[in-house]
C-alpha cells in the first residue's frame, strides 16, 4: 500500500467504527478487525491511540483523512459526470423499480386510507385524510419526474385519479354533512 494512511472513527448505528484512510485514495475504509464501539468517542480514542503509534500528530491525520473523502467525492462526481448516463445504468434501473413501488404502495395505502376515513369519524380520520392528501401530491410530482415505459405511467395515473376521486368525494360527503 502507497502513501501514508490514518485511522479515523466514523459513527455506524447505534455506536461507532474505526477506519483507515489512505491519502488521496477513496475512502474511509472500516477496519473490521477492531470491531464496534458503544460511543463515537470510544472509537476515536482508539482511532488517535493508533495514530500516535504511527507518529502521526492532529494535522497529519486530518489532512490524509480530508484527501481520503474528497477522493471518494471525485469518484462519485466522476461517476455521476460519465458518458454512460446514470439512469441507464444497473443502480438507476434498480433506483427507478423501487421508486416505482413505494409510490404505488403509498398509492394503495392512501386508497385504502379513503375507504377507511368513510367509515370513520374523529380527529385521526383528519390525519388520515391529510396523509392521503400528501401521497397524492407525491404521485402527482413523481409522474411529472418518472421516466418510465407508457404502461407504468398509466398505472400511476390511473391510480393517483382514484385517489383524487376519493378524496374529492370525502370531501363532497365531509360538506354535506
Amino acid at each position: 500500500m502507497n502513501g501514508r494512511f490514518a485511522f479515523t472513527a466514523q459513527f455506524w448505528e447505534p455506536g461507532a467504527v474505526v477506519c483507515r484512510a489512505v491519502e488521496d485514495r477513496p475512502g474511509p475504509v472500516v477496519e473490521q478487525q477492531f470491531g464496534e464501539f458503544a460511543t463515537w468517542t470510544q472509537a476515536h480514542a482508539f482511532a488517535t491511540k493508533l495514530n500516535a503509534g504511527l507518529e502521526l500528530d492532529a494535522i497529519d491525520v486530518r489532512q490524509i483523512v480530508t484527501s481520503s473523502l474528497l477522493a471518494t467525492a471525485c469518484v462519485v462526481q466522476e461517476a455521476l459526470n460519465s458518458s454512460r448516463s446514470w439512469a441507464d445504468s444497473s443502480v438507476g434501473l434498480a433506483a427507478r423499480a423501487a421508486q416505482l413501488r413505494f409510490v404505488l404502495a403509498e398509492l394503495a395505502l392512501a386508497l385504502t386510507l379513503c375507504r377507511s376515513a368513510s367509515l370513520l369519524s374523529g380527529a385521526h380520520v383528519q390525519r388520515m385524510l391529510l396523509h392521503a392528501r400528501k401521497v397524492l401530491f407525491h404521485s402527482t410530482n413523481f409522474l411529472e419526474f418518472f421516466d418510465g415505459d407508457d404502461r407504468e405511467l398509466d398505472g400511476i395515473a390511473s391510480r393517483t385519479q382514484a385517489l383524487g376521486a376519493a378524496l374529492q368525494q370525502l370531501s363532497f360527503l365531509d360538506s354535506a354533512a
